[in-house]
């Protein structure tokens, strides 16, 4: 395959899982470079290497490397000698990042609990009743997620 062919070929998956992680609340921009850097060989790229391959303006990608960077799944690594920063996923934070999620999903359903207990005297039962069924679908969910990620983390 040509370098041109596969520069398509590489510019096409990263559209395609770029949309993917547009339906997980990431912004078009966010989902092209994060897809970016998950498919680079080698997994890092500088900065100014994303402007170009996304091909959106330097502060676009400045948010979405900055918010990566904050929420910790996307790190960076300097070479000696060089002053660049290259950008990475960062596999360790992103699982983490899960991990949390799952705990403030088990906040939720704390939250959740208390708003069932004030509603108790409500008059639509029915409304108080579609909330206990989210509530158990929930914390069975949680509690399945939370056994699964244990018994990962003890392999």
């Amino acid at each position: 395959m040509s370098g041109k062919a596969s520069s398509n070929v590489l510019k096409e998956k990263v559209e395609n899982l770029g949309v993917m992680l547009e339906k997980f609340g990431r912004t078009p921009i966010e989902g092209r470079v994060f897809a970016y850097l998950l498919l680079s060989d080698p997994p890092y790229r500088t900065f100014d290497e994303l402007v170009e391959f996304v091909s959106a303006g330097k502060s676009s990608i400045s948010n979405a490397v900055n918010m990566f960077l904050k929420e910790g799944t996307l790190t960076y690594k300097t070479f000696s000698g060089d002053r660049k920063r290259y950008f990475m996923v960062d596999t360790k934070g992103w699982k983490k990042n899960f991990e949390d999620s799952i705990k403030n999903l088990s906040a939720l359903n704390i939250v959740l609990e208390d708003v069932i207990k004030f509603r108790g005297s409500a008059k639509d039962k029915d409304f108080n009743k579609d909330l206990r069924a989210v509530l158990n679908f929930q914390t069975h969910v949680t509690n399945e997620i939370t056994k699964t990620i244990n018994k990962w983390n003890k392999e």
